[in-house]
C-alpha cells in the first residue's frame, strides 16, 4: 500500500528556502538592479502648486453677498480648471518657453480643495522643475482670466437687455397709449428701476479670486527615484525568487540519489549500501553499527524504530531484515509491525507502560513502514531508545526530509540512515 500524501510542514518550506537561498538572493538582486535602472530610464517628473482664492460671481450681479457666496460649486470651479478652454489658454500663455499641446497641459493639471473654503490648489506635473511650476501659474491665470471674461459677459448681457428695455420705455412715452398720467408714472418707475439696475451692474466687481500662493519651483522631482524603486525592485524579486525556490524543490529533490542527500538531513551516520550486491550485508554493518546494550535491563524494552519507504514488491519488511541481521549477530529481537496497530491507539500514546512491562528485557523492532502518517512515527520515535532510517536511492527525498525535519523539531535524533540501491522495479524501468 503506497503512503498516503502527506500535508506540507513548515519545517519542508522553511529547509527548501534554506536549501536555495542563492536563487532568492539571485533573483532579488536582479529586481534590485532592475529597479535602479527603470529609476534612471523613465523620464523624472515635478510637481508644482498654485493655490487660488475664488470669489463667488456666477450670481446675479444684484443679488446679496451672502447669497452669492451659497452659489459657487467648489467642484464645478475644479472642473473648470481641468477643462479643455483652461486648458488651450494655459498653453497659450507657456508657448514662449514651453511647447505644450492642449492635452498634454490638460493631463498635467488637477486640483483639489479643503473641504468648506473657496481656495482651489492647482497641481501640474512638468518634465522640469520650472516647467512645473510655470504650468501651475499659467494653468491659474488661465482659469481666473476665463472666469473673469465670462463674468464680464454676463454682465455685458445684463446691461444690454436693460438699455433695450430703457429705450423701449423711452419710445412708449412718447405714444398715446401712455399719456395719461398714471401710465407715464408707470414708465418713469420702471425706467428709474432699469436706471438703478445698469448703475449696479456697471460697479460689478469683475475680479474673479487671486492667486494666494505661487508655485514655488520644486527642489526635488515627484517621482520615485533609485532608492524606492531599487526596493520595490527587491521586494518584487522576494516575491519572485520565493516561489521558485520552492517549486524548485519539488523538481530537483524528487529523488534522494547519493549520500550527499542523507548528509544534509543532520547530524546522523549514514551506512552506504549502494554498493552491496545483497542487502542482508548492509543490514549486518547497521545491526553491528547500532549501539544496543549488551544486557537489556529487566525495567522494559530496548526499542529500535526502523523506517522506510513501503515497497510492496519487497519479501521482507526492514524491520524484518533488521530482526534477521541481529539474530545472525546472536542478539534475538521482536519484530512488532506499526501499519497493523490502530493509528488511533498510537497517537493514545502505544505502546503503553503495561505493553513495554511486557517486552521487558528485551530488544523490540518497531518497522513504520506502512503507517500513513508522519505524526504517529514521530509519536512512536519519540518513546523510542533509537532511530534507524532505511532507504532507496530512488526513493522520495522531500518525504524523508519532512520526516526528518519532524524528528528534529521532536528533538529526536536519528541513530543511523542506511541508503541501498534502486528498488528492483526502478532497475526493470530503466533497463
Amino acid at each position: 500500500m503506497a503512503s498516503a500524501q502527506q500535508p506540507v510542514q513548515l519545517t519542508d518550506l522553511v529547509g527548501s528556502l534554506k536549501r536555495h537561498w542563492s536563487v532568492v538572493a539571485v533573483v532579488a538582486i536582479v529586481g534590485l538592479i532592475l529597479g535602479v535602472l527603470a529609476s534612471f530610464a523613465i523620464p523624472p517628473t515635478y510637481d508644482a502648486t498654485t493655490t487660488v482664492s475664488v470669489n463667488p460671481m456666477d450670481a446675479d450681479p444684484l443679488s446679496s453677498g451672502a447669497d452669492a457666496s451659497k452659489s459657487v460649486s467648489m467642484a464645478t470651479e475644479a472642473g473648470i480648471v481641468t477643462s479643455s478652454k483652461v486648458a488651450k489658454a494655459a498653453a497659450a500663455l507657456l508657448r514662449p518657453t514651453y511647447d505644450l499641446s492642449t492635452e498634454q497641459v490638460r493631463s498635467a493639471t488637477s486640483t483639489d480643495s479643503p473641504e468648506g473654503s473657496l481656495i482651489l490648489r492647482i497641481h501640474f506635473s512638468g518634465d522640469t522643475a520650472k516647467q512645473a511650476a510655470a504650468g501651475a501659474d499659467a494653468v491659474a491665470e488661465a482659469y481666473l482670466t476665463l472666469r473673469r471674461d465670462e463674468a464680464a459677459g454676463q454682465v455685458d448681457r445684463l446691461v444690454k437687455a436693460a438699455n433695450t428695455q430703457l429705450r423701449k420705455i423711452r419710445i412708449d412715452s412718447n405714444t398715446d397709449a401712455y399719456a395719461s398720467r398714471l401710465a407715464q408714472q408707470s414708465l418713469r418707475i420702471q425706467a428709474d428701476a432699469l436706471g438703478e439696475r445698469i448703475a449696479q451692474m456697471s460697479s460689478f466687481d469683475l475680479v474673479p479670486g487671486q492667486v494666494v500662493g505661487v508655485a514655488d519651483v520644486p527642489s526635488s522631482p515627484s517621482s520615485p527615484g533609485p532608492v524606492p524603486l531599487g526596493a520595490a525592485g527587491l521586494f518584487l524579486g522576494l516575491l519572485v525568487g520565493i516561489p521558485i525556490a520552492l517549486f524548485r524543490k519539488e523538481e530537483e529533490d524528487s529523488e534522494i540519489g547519493g549520500v550527499d542527500r542523507l548528509h544534509a538531513l543532520g547530524d546522523q551516520i549514514v551506512l552506504d549500501g549502494t554498493k552491496d550486491s545483497n542487502r542482508a550485508d548492509t543490514w549486518d554493518i547497521a545491526a553491528f553499527m547500532l549501539k544496543i546494550p549488551t544486557t537489556i535491563g529487566a525495567d522494559g524494552p530496548f526499542i529500535i524504530m526502523v523506517d522506510a519507504e513501503d515497497d510492496n514488491g519487497r519479501s521482507l519488511t526492514p524491520g524484518e531484515e533488521l530482526v534477521d541481521a541481529l539474530a545472525r549477530r546472536g542478539r534475538a529481537a521482536r519484530f512488532v509491525d506499526a501499519g497493523a496497530i490502530n493509528e488511533g491507539k498510537i497517537s493514545r500514546g502505544w505502546p503503553t507502560e503495561k505493553k513495554r512491562q511486557s517486552w521487558a528485557g528485551e530488544i523490540v523492532v518497531i518497522d513504520t513502514t506502512r503507517m500513513t502518517s508522519d505524526a504517529n512515527k514521530v509519536a512512536l520515535a519519540t518513546r523510542s531508545d533509537s532511530v534507524l532510517l532505511a532507504r532507496a536511492t530512488t526513493d522520495d527525498a522531500a518525504a524523508l526530509r519532512r520526516l526528518a525535519g519532524l524528528l528534529s523539531s521532536k528533538g529526536v535524533d536519528i541513530a543511523l540512515a542506511a541508503l541501498f540501491p534502486p528498488r528492483t522495479e526502478m532497475l526493470a524501468l530503466s533497463r
